[in-house]
This record gives structure tokens, sequence and C-alpha cells, in this order.
């Protein structure tokens, strides 16, 4: 049986208030996450407090949010086993491309678009912009600056050792942006270098995976992106596609120009190895 449907079968489930439905959202959209996540973790994916979490649990049938994710995880697991035992398709790879789907659309929240405007706006203003990140999360960082700077932008990005990380933020003012991206677990270097960037007056966006995260106090604008994969495992897919919803909402005329004096540089300097 699909979350989707058991949930809808659920007495209570039509007259959920809007909070309640937030949650159910995250249920049928990151079910592997909520099988085993706390009452504060579904809360805080769902933007709303525990006790709505608890009171949904109970509207839809249950004692409390524990007995409802103990049914939640024996669908979601018994689901996996089913799929798992098909021949008939790669059922990892499937997995994968569902999950990510969801965390893609998961990221279409009103905050979320109202904060990616806001960070494109403070990139395009900036006289410079500096991304600094740790582990996976060069992964969305290479994206941002490496189009960036095709669209004729000073973006630098800063993923290495965190002492000469340290040194190019302290070198940031007023004038500057500074985007901090940070997936799952937050380092100490990551958070001081985020502080550290609001001292010295640049314009702070955090791109992470919670809205609570600790970087929050610092930033100016803040981008809340799901990071589930399968099996435990993290991706990065929806962050990806939230930096390419930045560099969207770069594009300009100026922009484009930019891109077709870099495309000129590269054919006279015959880098592309052509096919006719």
């Amino acid at each position: 049986m699909a979350i989707e449907e058991w949930l809808a079968d659920r007495d209570g489930r039509d007259t959920l208030s809007l909070g309640g439905k937030k949650v159910v959202n995250v249920l049928v959209r990151a079910p592997q996450f909520a099988s085993y996540a706390s009452a504060r973790e579904v809360a805080e994916r769902a933007e709303v407090n525990v006790s709505t979490v608890v009171r949904t649990a109970q509207q839809l049938g249950f004692a409390g949010w524990q007995e409802l994710r103990e049914e939640l995880r024996a669908i979601y697991l018994g689901a996996v086993g089913t799929r798992n035992g098909s021949t008939t398709e790669p059922t990892e790879a499937t997995q994968l491309f569902r999950q990510d789907s969801a965390n893609i659309a998961a990221l279409a929240t009103d905050a979320n678009l109202a904060a990616i405007r806001a960070t494109a706006v403070a990139i395009k203003r900036s006289r410079r912009t500096l991304v600094v990140t740790s582990g996976v999360g060069a992964a969305p960082a290479q994206v941002l600056g490496t189009l960036g700077a095709v669209y004729g932008l000073d973006i630098q990005v800063s993923s290495g050792h965190p002492t000469t990380q340290a040194i190019q933020v302290n070198s940031l003012g007023e004038t500057d942006c500074l985007v901090v991206i940070n997936v799952w677990r937050l380092t100490r270097t990551l958070r001081g270098l985020t502080r550290m960037g609001r001292e010295r007056g640049a314009t702070v966006c955090v791109l992470t995976d919670l809205r609570s995260s600790r970087l929050a106090d610092d930033a100016a604008h803040l981008i809340v992106s799901p990071i589930e994969g399968i099996d435990g495992s993290v991706s990065v897919t929806a962050m990806v596609a939230a930096v390419q919803a930045v560099l969207g909402e770069l594009r300009d005329p100026d922009s484009d120009r930019a891109a077709g004096v870099v495309q000129k540089v590269w054919n006279e300097l015959d880098l592309m190895d052509n096919q006719d």
C-alpha cells in the first residue's frame, strides 16, 4: 500500500488543519525520514511546532506520534521490500529518482522562493561573492561558482582548508556577499565563518537542510533544502536545484552578454573539441 493511499483512508484526514496537512506532506514525500524521525524532526521539516505533529497523529486516529511512526515504518518497509523483489526495474536507481523528485518538489515553498530571489539580488548587487562550504556541499557550490562566473559575476568558491577559508572570509566587507552551503552535520568551522562574515558586514545567504540550523542566526536569507536519499544516505540533488534556481534569477541581458563573451574566449583559445 502506498503511504498516500494509507493516509487518505484514515479518519480525520479530510479535516486536518493547514499545519496538519504540512505534516502529512512530509510523511508522503519523505517516508524513510519520517519512519525513523522524532516529532521534533518532523516538525522542523514541516515548518510547524511539535504539538502540531502530535495533534495530527491523534486526529488520524493514533495515540501520538510514536504510534503513527510505527505503522508508517511497517508500511514503508513493506513497500520497499515489494519493490526490491521486482526484477523488471533497477530499484535502487528508481527509488533514488523518486526521492530526489520529492525533495525538489518540497523546495518550492513561499519562504524558499522568496529567499532564492533575495539571494540572487544580494549576489547581483555585491562587489564580489564568496561561497564557503565543506564536504559534499562542494557540488552545489561549484555549480554556483562556475556558472555565476560565466554570467560575468565575481564569485569565488572556498571549500579547502579552514585557515584559507578564514583568510578569505575575513577580507569581506559591506559591499560583499557570503554564501554558506551546509549539508547534514554542521562543523564548528562553518559556524564560525558564517558569524565572521556577518560581523564583517557582508550579506550572508545560507543554503542548508534545517530551518533551525544555527547558521540561521547569522543569515540575512535562508534557503532550506531536503537532503534525504535512500537507505540513510544523503542526496544533494535538491541543493543543486536550489542553486540552479538562484542562477535562474540571476539571468538577465547582462549575464547573457557575459556568457557570450566567455564562449568567444573559449573559441579563440580553441578549448573545445567540437565534433561536426
